[in-house]
């Protein structure tokens, strides 16, 4: 982890995770009954937003953001009539005077993301695991790959078409690879993993209700490492809510928190 300053490597983790996102956006643009988007911030960060929810990345990084900056976006924002709130996710390399902008604009916290490094190097490799085949999603499995993610992922076990394309737009961004499990014949849990030079960033990854519990998200994070290794990776991060199953899978698997993201609530953006 010395090779890279934390700082430095932070910022290759947002700007990945940024660039990935306006992507995926971009693509679900194109069809005209999508109605998300994003908005820059004059490179004090970025505003995406769809009919549901609002949150704002890099933030921190750029340009010093003033109070007055902050007032402009979120009357932009409500002029847009996009979302109630605006959820800032804030990493702990942000400045001083930024918190203290959010704290007099009565911003409140919400909930923390943790984030996970491994280095690639440092990793040993286990045995393979033959019980379920993985596969690198091709455009004949992408509809299968996204079904399976959108249904994983979904509260009430359903997947909406809306839901499966907004899914499929990841498999399309350049330079991200898709992985499809199966038991069998039947499909049981999909994932995704984002390279840019020596970072990777593993993400979207789910199981079907009725396959948990068998380690497969396991096999899918040694999968992507693999591969990510195999590619020439130094570096794989990846995003989940502290303390759960998929954390602790990251721990076993020897990934160290590097940092925890706040997500910051505005008040609401319309009175």
């Amino acid at each position: 982890m010395a090779v890279i300053n934390n700082l430095a490597l932070a910022k290759a983790i947002e700007e990945l995770k940024i660039d990935g996102t306006k992507r995926q956006m971009d693509i679900q643009k194109q069809n005209s009954s999508y109605n998300g988007d994003y908005m820059e911030a004059e490179g004090k960060g970025i505003i995406f937003y769809t009919p549901s929810y609002c949150y704002g990345l890099g933030f921190g990084f750029g340009d010093t953001v003033c109070e007055q900056d902050l007032e402009a976006i979120e009357a932009e924002l409500a002029a847009r009539k996009i979302a109630q709130h605006l959820h800032l996710e804030i990493t702990p390399f942000c400045g001083e005077a930024f918190i203290r902008v959010l704290q007099n604009k009565g911003y409140t916290f919400d909930h923390f993301l943790s984030v996970w490094i491994l280095d690639t190097e440092t990793w040993q490799e286990p045995a393979r695991n033959p019980a379920a085949e993985i596969v690198i999603v091709d455009e004949f499995h992408s509809y299968d790959w996204a079904w399976t993610v959108a249904l994983g992922i979904s509260e009430d076990e359903t997947a909406t078409e809306e839901a499966m394309e907004a899914v499929r737009a990841f498999w399309e961004v350049s330079g991200n690879t898709a992985f499809l499990l199966k038991e069998g014949k039947e499909y049981a849990a999909g994932a995704t993993i984002a390279i840019k030079g020596i970072l990777a960033e593993m993400f979207l990854t789910a199981t079907l209700q009725a396959y948990r519990g068998k380690g497969y998200q396991n096999r899918l994070i040694e999968e992507r490492i693999r591969f990510a290794k195999e590619q020439g990776c130094r570096y794989i991060t990846v995003t989940t809510k502290p303390g759960t199953s998929s954390a602790r899978n990251m721990e076993r698997n020897g990934f160290a928190l590097l940092y925890q993201r706040a997500i910051l609530k505005s008040p609401p953006l319309t009175k």
